[in-house]
């Protein structure tokens, strides 16, 4: 296969006809010889997969070698952490060697992927019951839009029971490197009276409402804090000052700060943080349980910049403004000419959920295995993630504006703080948001996500488009597809209205952002600081291509993306002609503010800082229940692929037989255009194959998973 450049993939049939034999044999509990036979042989065609350690572990397992079978049971999940049979084998053998908080978890994966709420969960002993159900509600529930848990469960006299909630005023369950807090949800309160919010949220947090529509806008505080009951001490170091972020449980909840040389008796907010600046050590006391956040430490050092600001614009393509770019973005594009704008930035998904990950971690999304969105499970510890990187530097992270994506599955846990609605990012007001940060901590250097989605497409058939659209278009172009069902915003087809909504919204996103960079370049010295503006995805508004197949969601507009950067270690280069993708961001950032790279990153160190420049930029598309799209570009052309079958759960999907093609840039999948020269293909197939290798199928598929999605296996 690797040298034959006129069949893209081929199957190995050998290994498919074992693992068929192999998985008929587990069904039945046949862990004889002939099963070791079979699976040696499968070892030698498939080493080193998941499915060799899910037989290998259900082997000894079967002969109640449970603590043997757990490393093996645990490499699978390594290698393949959103997969059924994996979860199933794992929340056994946890059961049996005692980790019954871990066997707890691995059941609300596989039963909230397949909505199968079943009430007869084993429950562990009372002690661990808190956090045993804590952790159930995230498992059940989807890996975006926390803190909302669809699926929360309670313990009473009547057995087990689920309803809608929210996680506040407590700590998400989810597993932190040693040393950090966990996050505690508190409602977000500026300018306002404390408990309002928390009052608000209490009558309403079970609300079917709430749950499908206010908390669109509903804004959290999650803080990195400890709970503590009577007294907690805060030592202070010698010579130094704190901020300490305090909340309450209630309203009107007293507390007491006593240090060394002063006394006050305080109120804190229900569920609200307030901040409490402190020069010395002190003992807070209450009668009732409260928050304490983290400590914030304040002084520069000199090693660090003042401010390292990243601005995620949501949806934004490029190659939809770049003809446009002085016109549509003025302030942004003034600011940005004495910086780098890359010309030709990609990414690697086509939403949100996947891409976030991406950026955060410098890896593909099947590296990570973070693209469905009803998972929820956590990234692992070793993976150092942008924000923890920062904060060994002994930067102060926070998210002033963030959406709940990258909460649940551990992509943003090293943020101190993430001020966040599930749905409504406004641009003016994450920017109100973010001078407020950058001027209420200016003692402490900074590293900051606003997160805005002014841009990003909606569907329109009940959503309230920007006045001066409204006021400006007549009754014809306000037309929108036909039909009551919603349209996901990947399929939205390039109507009139929706082009004038994105071109007023970015007008407004320009204003606000605009205003957020002249304060940042009034405010500190160019060497002091570092701005960071880019998108994680693009749209389909704007192509012709989704008017004739509405699938194309590999296009360029779908997958091109904004990155422009200035500041300290900067060039002033302007728009440079570099192929760069999302996951080179997160290389660009330790170089320019010296945390150590990961050698095993997919990200790549542009040219322009004096990296090597890639030849390649890669966007793969999975989302389950739906044919995987791929696009590999080059400067001049693109390697492009959708299979004809869909991709599984798990992310795998077999690539047997498949649609492929190379063309120009600018007409793919356009047949008259099609490539057929051998030493394209020699340059494209070779690199292709290796990205789609870990996602391969093999046409290997689980029983358990035909009888849970039949419609995907038509043939079967």
């Amino acid at each position: 296969m690797q040298d034959d450049y006129t069949v893209f993939w081929q199957n190995n049939d050998s290994a498919l006809a074992l693992f068929d034999d192999l998985a008929a044999r587990m069904e039945r509990g046949a862990y004889d010889d002939e099963y070791l036979a079979r699976l040696d042989a499968y070892q030698e065609e498939r080493p080193d997969t998941a499915h060799f350690y899910i037989f290998a572990a259900r082997y000894l397992a079967g002969h109640g070698r449970y603590d043997a079978a757990l490393p093996l049971a645990e490499r699978a999940y390594r290698l393949r952490p959103v997969n059924y049979e994996v979860w199933k084998l794992l929340a056994e053998i946890y059961r049996y060697v005692g980790r019954y908080l871990d066997s707890i978890t691995m059941q609300g994966y596989g039963y909230g992927m397949y909505e199968e709420i079943k009430p007869q969960i084993e429950l562990p002993s009372p002690e661990l019951l808190p956090e045993a159900l804590d952790r159930l509600a995230v498992a059940l529930g989807p890996g975006n839009y926390a803190p909302l848990a669809p699926h929360r469960p309670f313990y009473n006299e009547d057995g087990l029971t689920f309803r809608r909630d929210v996680f506040v005023g407590e700590t998400l369950p989810l597993t932190m490197p040693e040393g950090s807090d966990r996050f505690y949800v508190g409602c977000y309160a500026e300018n306002c009276f404390l408990s309002e919010k928390g009052e608000l949220l209490e009558r309403y947090r079970y609300d079917d409402l709430f749950a499908q529509y206010w908390h669109h806008d509903f804004v959290f505080d999650f803080q990195k804090a400890r709970m503590a009951k009577d007294s907690f001490h805060i030592e202070v170091p010698e010579g130094r000052e704190i901020i300490l972020p305090v909340a309450g449980a209630h309203t009107m909840h007293k507390c007491r700060i006593e240090t060394a040389s002063d006394a006050e008796d305080i109120l804190l907010g229900k569920w609200a943080f307030s901040n409490y600046r402190l020069g010395e050590s002190a003992a807070l006391t209450s009668s009732e349980t409260f928050a304490v956040g983290t400590p914030i430490l304040l002084g520069h050092d000199p090693q660090r910049k003042k401010l390292v600001l990243n601005i995620l614009v949501d949806g934004l393509p490029w190659a939809v403004v770049r003809e446009h770019f002085p016109h549509c973005m003025p302030r942004i594009g003034a600011f940005f000419s004495r910086g780098v704008i890359f010309d030709q930035s990609f990414s690697t998904s086509e939403h949100t959920h996947p891409a976030l990950p991406a950026i955060e971690t410098g890896r593909y999304p099947q590296r990570i295995h973070i693209f469905n969105e009803k998972d929820s499970h956590e990234l692992p510890l070793d993976i150092p993630t942008l924000s923890e990187q920062m904060k060994s530097l002994g930067y102060y992270c926070a998210a002033p504006m963030a959406s709940g994506f990258g909460i649940y599955n551990g992509v943003m846990r090293g943020y101190d703080r993430i001020v966040s609605a599930s749905w409504k990012a406004a641009s003016y007001e994450g920017v109100d948001r973010t001078i407020r940060q950058i001027e209420a901590f200016d003692e402490t250097d900074q590293f900051l996500l606003l997160h805005v989605m002014d841009v990003h497409p909606w569907d329109g058939k009940d959503f309230k488009f920007d006045p001066t659209v409204e006021a400006h278009l007549p009754l014809k172009d306000r037309r929108l597809a036909p039909g009551k069902e919603r349209t996901a915003s990947v399929r939205l087809l390039p109507t009139k209205v929706y082009q004038e909504e994105f071109w007023a919204s970015l007008k407004n996103v320009d204003r606000a952002i605009g205003g957020l960079l002249a304060c940042i370049a009034d405010r500190y010295d160019e060497d002091e600081y570092i701005v960071n503006l880019y998108s994680d995805h693009g749209q389909s508004l704007f192509t012709a291509q989704a008017l004739l197949s509405g699938s194309d969601f590999a296009c360029e507009m779908q997958t091109s993306t904004v990155w422009m950067m200035r500041g300290a270690g900067v060039p002033v280069c302007g728009i440079v002609d570099e192929l760069t993708s999302i996951v080179d961001i997160y290389p660009t950032l330790g170089h320019l503010c010296g945390f150590p790279v990961p050698e095993d990153i997919d990200g790549n160190l542009p040219a322009v800082f004096g990296g090597t420049e890639r030849d390649v930029a890669y966007s793969a598309l999975t989302f389950p229940g739906q044919t995987f799209k791929f696009a590999v570009r080059s400067k001049t052309h693109a390697f492009r692929l959708e299979t004809r079958e869909v991709s599984d759960e798990d992310g795998t999907v077999d690539f047997m037989i498949t649609r492929t093609g190379i063309y120009p840039r600018g007409h793919e999948w356009e047949d008259a255009y099609e490539c057929t020269d051998e030493s394209l293909r020699a340059f494209f197939y070779p690199r292709a194959r290796e990205f789609v290798r870990s996602i391969a199928s093999n046409g290997e598929h689980w029983p358990s998973m035909r009888e849970a999605r039949p419609e995907w296996f038509p043939g079967a």
